[in-house]
């Protein structure tokens, strides 16, 4: 049996945990399969007793678990270590991959985005041969977590040249935000797939996987870290804002129209009689933002991004993405000294879906969030990426010592 990995909050009534960490693990250039293959069964058996309360160091002495749950993703260089036993899927070839930033920083996250990085970033660090995603209630179950991995990896370097088959490249952390708001004020997430959809677009069915039927059960997971420039973004009104997101910015309402004097119209009845926003409950009918005949409107942010395509969101061509969203909030060497932003966890059958919404015509192609394109539109530069990558999400075997084992025992 084959299953998709903990970590993902697909079924109905399920959200995300309250905090969040994506940890990038680089492999020995010196490392083979062998050494890498009894790494990965000490870091999850260590993190199985993690959730379970035990600390290494503290026999008999249990923590509190924080409910965390972990996931392992394989990015396209975990295929290149040598003796490696199985090829990179074609859901990580070359065409699946972002882009590097320029050495000088900046540059396009893919040809076609209006993403791009920012002028700061000289190097991702979302491309290594791992990555771990960790959940948990607390911030400090996601964090102990962390701090044992390094731990647990350091213990295992050599002592001569202190090289560690695995080290942490880098770490991205986030969390959930009890308002269901983005820092741009605006609800977010309010029209992300049906719960009843949700697994035909995330699990990798036999279609999918074509000649590498290994992977059939699990899910690609595509990462980016986006900045947001609130500077920019509170120099606009409240109604140009809401033009460029295609809602109400204090109910969540979709829009539907303009008045005569181009002023944005919510839909009629939303929120219904008894609520304030259409996130409660009896404004179902409303999550999805209805079709619109009015350019400036089916160029906002909830258009682009929720086009039909195919009927069937399991469809390829439908494009949809289910996505967990975890908001991050961070020191920065320049004023206002901090940077806010989003950290966008996509799980999908292929990466695919994600990148042809960044780069196609009529959705988010040449677009860095809404309205019209070009840097100098009012959201030109709303959105820079500080980090991103994909990994392959092998599904998890009866028996298996770790999702993926097959690739290298």
């Amino acid at each position: 049996m084959s299953t998709l990995q903990a970590g993902i909050y697909h079924g109905p009534g399920r959200r995300p945990p309250a905090h969040f960490a994506l940890v990038f693990l680089r492999a020995d250039p010196e490392a083979d399969a062998r050494a890498v293959d009894g790494a990965l069964r000490a870091v999850n058996a260590m993190l199985h007793d993690l959730a379970d309360g035990r600390v290494a160091e503290l026999p008999g002495h249990p923590v509190p678990g924080g409910n965390l749950e972990f996931l392992l993703g394989f990015g396209p260089k975990a295929f290149d270590i040598r003796e490696a036993k199985l090829e990179c899927p074609a859901g990580l070839g070359p065409q699946m991959r972002f882009r590097s930033p320029r050495p000088t920083g900046g540059g396009q996250l893919l040809v076609g985005s209006g993403l791009p990085y920012a002028p700061d970033i000289v190097s991702n660090d979302a491309t290594e041969e791992f990555c771990l995603q960790l959940t948990a209630d607390t911030h400090l179950a996601v964090s102990r977590a962390v701090v044992e991995l390094w731990k647990l990896l350091r213990g295992g370097r050599d002592p001569d040249t202190r090289a560690a088959v695995l080290e942490v490249a880098g770490i991205h952390t986030g969390f959930q935000r009890e308002d269901g708001r983005s820092w741009i004020g605006f609800h977010d997430g309010v029209s992300n797939l049906r719960s009843q959809d949700r697994e035909g677009v995330i699990s990798i069915g036999e279609a999918d996987a074509g000649q590498d039927a290994w992977t059939v059960g699990g899910t690609y997971l595509v990462f980016l870290r986006l900045a947001v420039d609130l500077d920019r973004w509170h120099t606009l009104p409240r109604e140009a804002q809401e033009l460029l997101v295609g809602r109400d910015k204090l109910t969540g309402a979709p829009l539907t129209a303009l008045d005569g004097a181009g002023r944005p119209v919510p839909a009629v009845g939303c929120p219904v009689a008894g609520t304030t926003e259409v996130t409660q409950p009896g404004n179902e009918d409303f999550l999805q933002p209805p079709p619109v005949s009015e350019p400036v409107l089916a160029a906002s942010h909830v258009h682009r991004v929720n086009l039909t395509g195919a009927a069937d969101p399991g469809q390829p061509g439908s494009l949809r993405v289910f996505r967990q969203g975890y908001e991050f909030f961070e020191t920065a060497p320049t004023a206002p000294g901090f940077r806010v932003g989003l950290n966008f966890v996509g799980f999908q059958d292929s990466p695919d879906r994600v990148l042809r919404m960044l780069t196609q015509r009529g959705w988010l192609g040449g677009i860095n969030f809404g309205g019209r394109p070009g840097p100098d539109a009012p959201a030109g530069r709303l959105l820079s990426v500080r980090a991103g990558g994909t990994y392959l999400v092998p599904p998890v075997r009866d028996a298996a010592p770790y999702p993926g084992a097959e690739v290298f025992g």
